[in-house]
């Protein structure tokens, strides 16, 4: 069974949630959470019926619990990771089992433990609502194949989110600055320039590792890239002079003028938005290109400061 809030005209573009839950003392707690941050929430209280609905309805996130009738969480969720059309669709598992989640073969986007802290939740949907829109925007930019830039946000926040929970951890913003674009589109004919910039982002792709949410931010002119399980400090700094050096091999033999400002920006718990973590990869970026840094340069919040 299924329960619809009632939609009107100005709700009809208000981002989507599903609430996959049995216990209807607590999908009455979420649905009031999700209504004062502004989203349409639909309730569906069994498994079987749970998957069908998200498969037709497509909404912008999923709040699912482990244990339910006629399917499981686990299996809604791998389901959907599986799926083409919903694997981009974001997952928070709440359950009140803590060995439960150990057992998923599948990776949900973040995971609240019972009893849920509500200021918890409330915080996290404002701040998935506030990423320029990205949980109802496309999530992939149609030039470069790359996830959009509102949907990278999205990711992002999930990430902080993750590391404020364990209140340890920390994950890489990858920033690729490509100078010389402009001049490239300029003077080749769109089609050619299309071509020739998705080319460029399947390189950087390749370059790095599948499990990484890579973007193009075309209000920058920059690729960005979201580094998590951060298990050393070599990491970052190998990943980005790999970036650094394929960049280069594609670019020279080809004669073309471009050049690429690369930096990673390490981000801790202490951050206390996302909005502050694109200020500073933009400002990291920015160093780079007035040569106040090395080109590839690794950068945390401590060095900003």
């Amino acid at each position: 069974m299924n329960f619809t809030g009632d939609a009107d005209q100005s709700t009809a573009n208000a981002p989507f949630a599903i609430i996959v839950e049995d216990d209807r003392d607590i999908v009455a707690l979420f649905r009031q959470v999700l209504d004062i941050a502004g989203y349409r929430t639909e309730i569906v209280l069994d498994g079987l019926e749970a998957m069908q609905r998200i498969s037709t309805a497509r909404p912008d996130i999923v709040l699912l619990d482990l244990q339910l009738p006629g399917m499981s969480g686990a299996d809604i969720l791998k389901r959907m990771k599986e799926s083409e059309a919903l694997a981009n669709i974001p997952v928070i598992i709440i359950t009140a089992y803590s060995q439960l989640p150990q057992t998923l073969t599948v990776e949900p986007d973040l995971l609240l433990q019972k009893p849920v802290d509500i200021n918890q939740l409330s915080k996290l949907v404002q701040r998935l609502k506030a990423t320029k829109g990205g949980l109802s925007q496309p999530a992939l930019d149609t030039v470069t194949g790359l996830y959009a830039l509102s949907f990278f946000l999205v990711r992002l926040t999930f990430a902080l989110e993750r590391i404020r929970q364990n209140g340890v951890g920390r994950f890489g913003i990858l920033f690729a600055e490509t100078l010389g674009l402009e001049e490239i589109q300029s003077v080749a004919p769109r089609v050619e320039f299309e071509r020739f910039h998705r080319h460029l982002a399947d390189k950087f792709k390749r370059t790095l590792r599948p499990t990484d949410t890579m973007a193009w931010s075309d209000d920058d002119g920059c690729f960005l890239t979201l580094i998590e399980d951060l298990s050393s400090e070599d990491v970052p700094l190998k990943i980005v002079r790999r970036v650094a050096e394929e960049m280069r091999k594609y670019a020279e033999p080809r004669d073309l003028q471009i050049e690429t400002n690369l930096g990673v920006l390490i981000c801790d718990a202490e951050y206390e938005d996302v909005a502050k973590i694109m200020a500073d990869a933009k400002r990291a970026s920015a160093l780079i290109r007035d040569k106040q840094y090395s080109n590839p340069a690794i950068f945390d919040r401590q060095t900003l400061q």
